[in-house]
């Protein structure tokens, strides 16, 4: 029954790939130099909106008939790395001057969704390549040396990827993630230009469920990795160091993220409220903090006992930016910090001891100092 299966498979792909061209011309091989095979790309994901665009190329080098002048039927064989080509895909290409395969989006998809039906859609998985040459009149057999690319497909195009973290405007808040923009000339490319804070950061594909989504990968700043589940691989986000204007650019086929720092102001405005400051509570008496250089807020003047936190917008309905004490009733320091961030737990700094402060706010390393005078 299985060879039944595998004979079905067999002819259903060569139906689906239709590249074998009617090359019946015998090769004149260079003798005697290592048979190789070489990919196109070391990693692919396959859209449907691609269909019939080029998504994977093969090229491999004459086989040697050593002198002989025997033609040479080839076959490429391809199985999941480990699985030492036991099972897998064979393509018999056999006599062909033409030493090459090209696989459309579309092929690639049905062909590897159809052998192993259960790699769950959009998981990357690896998967390795060779190209063995046959002399017809020795049958003397010669193996490339297997080469490996990483192939995931989906059966629906990814259309909308979101940022979400502390890092981002709008916090953890998935139902309020940023969304980025799709490059409508390469539609495997998102981008986003704006304001990230000091913290973490991921990307989502939808505001709806956590996943799947894109992390960090754990050896390179500059990879993806597709986490469909929470098993798949670990929740490794990437860190922003510094607030500040940023351009994040991403490819969801080349698994690539582009971080930029654009530097610039991260705020123009900060101001202070609760009833250790001047204003109490009140909106419309709100204090603003001086502003004496970039990235720099400062207040010198006096603080009641009780709360007070920091808004960076005029929002009454308190649905604003803020900056936030780490943690609930945090005694102010020299050398604290804050979280700039919308929502999330209302953590106020507690002023125990009323009289006069300077403090002095610093988005280029998120810290805040209140020194007592």
């Amino acid at each position: 029954m299985r060879s039944k299966i595998l004979d079905l498979r067999f002819f259903i792909l060569i139906s689906i790939l239709g590249f074998f061209a009617s090359c019946e011309k015998p090769v004149e091989p260079t003798p005697d130099k290592p048979l190789s095979l070489t990919l196109s790309a070391d990693s692919v994901l396959c859209l449907p909106i691609y269909k019939d665009l080029p998504a994977l190329d093969l090229a491999w080098t004459a086989g040697s008939n050593h002198g002989t002048g025997s033609a040479i039927a080839y076959t490429i064989e391809m199985d999941t790395v480990g699985a030492n080509f036991a099972g897998g895909l064979k393509w018999e290409i056999g006599r062909t001057a033409d030493r090459t395969l090209v696989f459309s989006h579309k092929q690639l998809a049905d062909t590897l969704s159809l052998t192993y039906p259960d790699i769950p859609e959009g998981q990357y998985t690896r998967f390795e390549w060779r190209v063995k040459a046959v002399v017809l009149q020795t049958k003397e057999e010669q193996v490339s040396q297997p080469v490996v690319v990483s192939i995931a497909w989906r059966a629906a195009m990814l259309t909308d990827l979101y940022l979400v973290g502390d890092a981002t405007p709008n916090g953890w808040d998935l139902s309020r993630a940023t969304p980025m923009i799709m490059d409508m000339s390469n539609f495997s490319v998102f981008s986003w230009t704006g304001q990230l804070h000091k913290g973490e950061f991921k990307m989502l594909t939808s505001t709806e469920d956590w996943l799947p989504c894109y992390v960090r990968d754990s050896t390179d700043d500059g990879k993806m990795v597709y986490r469909p589940t929470e098993e798949t691989y670990p929740d490794i986000k990437w860190n922003s160091t510094k607030t500040g204007n940023y351009r994040i650019e991403v490819n969801v086929e080349a698994l690539t993220i582009d971080i930029e720092y654009l530097g610039g102001e991260a705020y123009s405005h900060v101001y202070m409220i609760g009833d250790a400051t001047p204003g109490g509570w009140s909106w419309d008496n709100i204090t603003e903090l001086n502003h004496p250089e970039s990235n720099i807020f400062t207040y010198q003047g006096t603080l009641s006992a009780g709360e007070l936190k920091f808004p960076t917008e005029l929002k009454s309905d308190w649905s604003g930016e803020m900056l936030y004490a780490p943690v609930a009733d945090c005694a102010p320091s020299a050398s604290g910090t804050f979280e700039a961030r919308i929502g999330g737990p209302d953590n106020k700094w507690r002023i125990s001891n009323p009289g006069e402060y300077q403090i002095r706010i610093n988005f280029n390393d998120t810290t805040i100092s209140f020194v007592k005078l």
